[in-house]
């Protein structure tokens, strides 16, 4: 299937979603808003889609970063939405392959009772996936362990499992979808923020929506308005005379990173987080960073500021210091994270977050203004599917979900797509030792966006000890629909979570480039300098941000 064409830009898009009424009008940047985007374009339905921030600005780039079946799901026997799961990340890692990368994860072992159930649970983890395993488990004996995990010091003598899911840049992930549903039409504008809805007769018709960009309000009006704002979605409900529909618990979970020296891991380790409630940490290495994760607890704090608390740090750093012998603390650690996951409550109300419910549910209060929540990253083609049957089946859309037989940025194997940007980085002058790093973020564009960087005279890195150019900023705004300096090194660029100093001397060459760009004056970039910077101490909590003026 191949309906792509030239994407409207965002303030063009605006323009086009106000001029006649929408079919599907989605509220809501995240992974789950993009895909419902994608799906109903491709059903044939005039779509736009909202976020009052930039894509994939909340729950979806503050993941694990992981498209996974959810092995620890198996414990509580929810077979099914195990099988779902691995089925989706299948499909997932076909349709962008160089997003979606296979990851071993090694689960060490401390008696034989534990390595009996581990079997059990990893011979049914391969088998709900029914040939779609990524690679089947396998046992590995003390040596092989400390060839994965050679800084390991205190469980490696028992042995482990290594099984297999796969490892994504969320934001990246997000963002390709959005990008293939405006090749198809749809209209898509972040920073534009939903101030009411309309209605008629008791339907929900519209929304009046504010573009943060310039002030201006549009009203935008569909016969179906979806919200897909995760654990947002009560500030929508608030805009009806019905309020809640339902009841969703905001958890948040917390990653800190730290430098590939610090901890020495090849492959995703799973460790006890050692304060005896029963839950495991990942250890995942990130290039030449690892980051761990993730608390998991029920937050009542200010949705759009969560922020890593020293409690969290401690939690996190304690199940690694126990693992490695290692007495690392948060002013060791280069960057951190915390998101907001929507969770729904069960009717006993008093459960605590792990165990409470990963799926998602689709409900519709008021008339035409149907709420999707809950579930997770990996399922979010599952979710969209769901929901646009739903307004199918009310239109009599005879329409069949297409969304597995498109690419999301990559045809082909990553293996063949990493050959042909090879060839291509071979003619561009650039350091080919950031290929694989340039393919994994751009896919079957990667070799136009080096020829990009060189014809702007921006091919070196941006940041010395990351893999980024200086003219993926520039790339960013003309194609990304990146308009602020955070959504460029927060998400476009991973740069906020990868770096001490958030970016060091790179911020000022970023801020420069964006100014060139989007015509701000000097007052403007300084803002949007501190406005970043801001954000990222904010987030960091106890982890410092280093002199962002000094290189590093």
């Amino acid at each position: 299937m191949d309906q792509a064409q030239t994407p409207r830009d965002r303030e063009d898009a605006i323009d086009h979603a106000a001029d006649a009424p929408l079919d599907v009008l989605v509220i809501g940047g995240g992974i789950t808003g993009v895909g419902i985007a994608l799906d109903a374009v491709l059903r044939g339905y005039r779509v736009a889609l909202v976020e009052r921030d930039d894509l994939a600005s909340g729950t979806s780039s503050k993941s694990s970063k992981l498209v996974h079946g959810g092995v620890r799901y198996l414990a509580n026997a929810d077979l099914a939405m195990v099988a779902e799961g691995v089925r989706e990340r299948d499909r997932t890692r076909r349709m962008a392959p160089h997003l979606v990368r296979p990851l071993g994860f090694v689960v060490p072992v401390d008696s034989a009772a534990d390595r009996l159930k581990l079997k059990v649970g990893m011979t049914l983890y391969d088998g709900l996936a029914a040939g779609r395993s990524v690679r089947r488990h396998r046992h590995l004996d003390a040596s092989e362990v400390l060839a994965v995990a050679p800084g390991l010091r205190n469980r490696a003598g028992g042995g482990a499992y290594r099984y297999y899911d796969a490892q994504t840049d969320d934001a990246r992930l997000t963002l390709a979808i959005a990008q293939a549903a405006r090749s198809r039409g749809a209209d898509v504008i972040n920073h534009a923020e939903v101030v009411d809805l309309l209605s008629a007769d008791g339907r929900v018709v519209g929304a009046v929506v504010r573009d943060r960009v310039d002030g201006n309000e549009v009203e935008l009006r569909a016969r179906w308005v979806v919200s897909a704002t995760g654990v947002w979605a009560g500030a929508l409900w608030n805009l009806t005379p019905g309020g809640a529909a339902t009841e969703v618990v905001a958890s948040k979970g917390t990653h800190v990173v730290l430098p590939r020296t610090s901890l020495a891991v090849n492959q995703a380790l799973v460790v006890p987080s050692g304060a005896a409630d029963g839950r495991m940490n990942f250890v995942i290495p990130w290039g030449e960073q690892v980051y761990i994760g993730t608390t998991d607890d029920v937050f009542g704090g200010d949705l759009d500021h969560p922020t890593l608390e020293r409690v969290d740090a401690d939690y996190l750093l304690h199940s690694v210091n126990e693992a490695f012998g290692t007495s690392l603390a948060p002013a060791d650690c280069i960057g951190a994270w915390a998101g907001l996951r929507p969770l729904l409550r069960d009717k006993a109300g008093d459960r605590a977050t792990k165990d409470l419910s990963r799926r998602h549910t689709i409900v519709e209060a008021p008339e035409g203004l149907l709420t999707i929540t809950g579930g997770k990253l990996t399922t979010w083609r599952q979710m969209a599917e769901d929901l646009v049957d739903r307004i199918a089946a009310e239109d009599g859309n005879l329409a069949g979900c297409s969304t597995t037989s498109i690419h999301l940025g990559a045809s082909g194997s990553a293996e063949a797509g990493l050959a042909r940007a090879r060839q291509a980085m071979d003619q561009t002058g650039i350091d080919t030792a950031l290929t694989a790093s340039l393919y994994h973020r751009h896919g079957d564009r990667c070799d136009e966006v080096a020829r990009f960087c060189v014809e702007h005279g921006e091919a070196e890195r941006l940041v010395p000890t990351l893999p980024y150019l200086a003219g993926e900023v520039r790339w960013s705004v003309r194609h990304e629909l990146a308009r602020t300096l955070d959504d460029v090194l927060s998400r476009r660029l991973r740069v906020a979570l990868r770096h001490a100093g958030a970016g060091g001397v790179g911020i000022a060459r970023a801020a420069g480039i964006c100014a060139d760009e989007l015509a701000w004056d000097d007052q403007r970039r300084t803002v949007e300098i501190t406005t970043y910077l801001s954000g990222v101490r904010a987030e960091r909590g106890p982890v410092p941000l280093a002199d962002p003026r000094v290189p590093g």
